[in-house]
């Protein structure tokens, strides 16, 4: 869908609730959050594992477009170098889970679309994204063009848009057309990691003539 439900009422079961799954330390700290029924609860997903373990340590203003619990967030927070990270998440479950992971005062959390979040535009000198490309049972990737389309917007024209995506959605388009210049960096047979930057906020007028 496209904007996120309303929170569940005060007292509602189902909450989150402390877990240790495997893979899903969050750097030193304790067991991670997760709630059952979101996103990767059972542990850290491979594509983000991948995408944490590629990312040098960033600096400045960064964006987490479908934040998730927050396993993302963590690693980048690790640099001292970053003074606020943006966690974006339309789930409210798993942005309650990535608020109870995260204890610093770096994190600012925003229960929004990121296909369209309330953020001012071009403020942003990296943006983090495992975009899904599921909506309900369906496969569907222009999901992932839109998370594509909305880190354009949010950076700041020197920034740099990281992203993981398994390697059988076809991206290479929309990346071409948010971005100057597309560069494949890291990944194995399931995953690709690709670093994006100069983002043209608009698209050019020859990617709506290709689609």
């Amino acid at each position: 869908g496209g904007r996120p439900p309303p929170p569940p009422p005060a007292g509602a079961g189902g909450g989150p609730r402390p877990r240790p799954p495997p893979g899903a330390r969050l750097r030193g700290a304790p067991p991670a959050v997760t709630a059952a029924g979101i996103f990767s609860w059972d542990g850290a997903d491979p594509g983000s594992a991948l995408l944490a373990e590629a990312l040098p340590p960033l600096q400045g203003v960064v964006a987490d477009l479908g934040a998730g619990w927050g396993f993302l967030s963590a690693a980048v927070l690790a640099s001292a170098a970053v003074a606020r990270i943006d966690l974006i998440e339309a789930e409210h479950a798993a942005l309650t889970c990535a608020r109870a992971n995260l204890d610093d005062a770096r994190a600012a959390f925003h229960w929004a679309d990121a296909r369209s979040p309330r953020l001012a535009e071009g403020g942003h000198d990296a943006v983090i994204c495992n975009p899904p490309f599921h909506e309900a049972r369906a496969a569907e990737p222009a999901l992932g063009d839109a998370f594509i389309a909305s880190a354009a917007r949010l950076l700041k024209p020197s920034g740099a848009l990281w992203l993981v995506a398994n390697r059988h959605l076809p991206y290479a388009r929309a990346l071409d057309a948010r971005f100057a210049q597309v560069e494949e960096l890291a990944g194995d047979r399931r995953y690709r990691i690709v670093r994006a930057a100069r983002p043209r906020r608009r698209p050019p007028p020859w990617s709506a003539r290709e689609r």
